[in-house]
């Protein structure tokens, strides 16, 4: 019998361990963590449920929705999102909406900006992307300082992976308010969210929590753990390419996130339909407020709130900045044929739902 060993027990872990499981591979999962689930793990606060940042699926994919259903139940969510603007004092649609130009106090400028735009133009960083989608008054007002903030920026001509050559210009949000309505955007209709999905996927594996890997053999399929060595056939790492190489070619870099819970007195604190607010301006440190019972349909006199505040203190997204993309590229390319490097942070790239499943279908399907 082959063996696997997985390291991370996340979604990028766990749906690979269920694929070889199902194809007759003995498979272990190591996880740091005392939980199964990573960040799609579904938690309770004040009797609420909640995960560390909004978890729903959101893809064009009809395949991995299909597979995602068929182990956790999804229901249809129909969701706005807004952002407060302090100068005006208002909430609008984000992204901006043509319906809510003629209110803002730069009406008319911001009609000469859209009309001035040209049909296409070379897009090599986020903010000429965006300058050239909205122009000058909506990017200052929507994106400007949300982005820094949000990756840490001193400017978005910092962020220019995936965006070198010319863009066709993209209309503003017209029609309805809700987001990605040609997409499937769908939540768990179980209670603990896509907590069933890890169970399945991990039943009958050795699965190691509160686990500590101490060394790496990628040549020989291996890790230690203290003193003893856990050999396999391959490896499938979730984790950051740079650990298992020692940062040979220097850290990766990475932004977090910090969450903050705060449960109010009332049903509900945000209008209807809408599930996020952002908050994109300067003098705050938050970007995002989030209010689960949207997406849990969780039934309950109070609500639970969710505050995000861009953070140092962990590892969530890789940064979308060429150099780094490249750096960790060097990382991938290196390792041998018999490790395979998966998820958002093994291949240091912005990886949703869907594109983890279609991901560890075709790993899988490869060995």
């Amino acid at each position: 019998m082959k063996k696997a060993i997985i390291i991370g027990a996340g979604i990028s872990g766990s749906i690979p361990a269920m694929l070889l499981k199902e194809k007759g591979w003995s498979v272990t999962v190591i996880d740091k963590a005392s939980y199964i689930g990573g960040g799609l793990r579904t938690f309770f606060h004040g009797g609420h449920p909640f995960t560390y940042g909004p978890r729903h699926f959101l893809s064009p994919h009809p395949e991995a929705y299909e597979f995602l259903n068929k182990y956790v139940p999804l229901r249809d969510i129909t969701k706005i999102n807004y952002t407060f603007i302090e100068s005006d004092n208002t909430f609008y649609t984000y992204p901006p909406h043509e319906e809510d130009v003629p209110i803002m106090p730069e009406a008319a400028i911001i009609q000469k900006e859209l009309k001035s735009l040209p049909d296409e133009s070379p897009s090599p960083n986020f903010e000429e992307f965006w300058l050239h989608r909205v122009g000058p008054t909506l990017y200052g007002k929507f994106i400007k300082e949300y982005n820094k903030k949000a990756w840490f920026l001193d400017s978005n001509t910092e962020m220019d992976f995936g965006l070198e050559g010319t863009v066709k210009r993209r209309p503003l949000e017209t029609g309805g308010r809700h987001e990605f309505k040609d997409w499937f955007n769908c939540y768990p209709i179980p209670h603990d969210g896509y907590n069933q999905l890890f169970d399945k996927a991990l039943e009958d594996c050795q699965v190691l929590l509160d686990t500590h890997i101490t060394g790496f053999d990628l040549e020989g399929s291996a890790v230690h753990i203290g003193d003893q060595r856990l050999k396999a056939d391959v490896l499938v790492s979730t984790i950051s390419p740079d650990t298992l190489m020692d940062y040979q070619y220097g850290e990766l870099g990475y932004v977090g996130r910090e969450f903050h819970n705060i449960v109010l007195p009332l049903e509900f604190a945000l209008p209807e339909d809408v599930y996020f607010v952002y908050y994109p301006n300067a003098n705050e440190s938050h970007t995002r407020v989030v209010e689960y019972k949207k997406f849990t349909m969780h039934r309950d006199p109070t609500t639970l709130l969710s505050l995000e505040i861009p953070s140092r203190k962990n590892k969530l997204y890789p940064t979308l900045i060429q150099s780094e993309v490249d750096k960790a590229q060097q990382y991938i390319d290196a390792l041998p044929d018999n490790v395979l490097s998966v998820g958002r942070m093994g291949t240091y790239r912005y990886k949703d739902i869907d594109d983890i499943i279609l991901e560890s279908i075709e790993c899988v399907g490869n060995l």
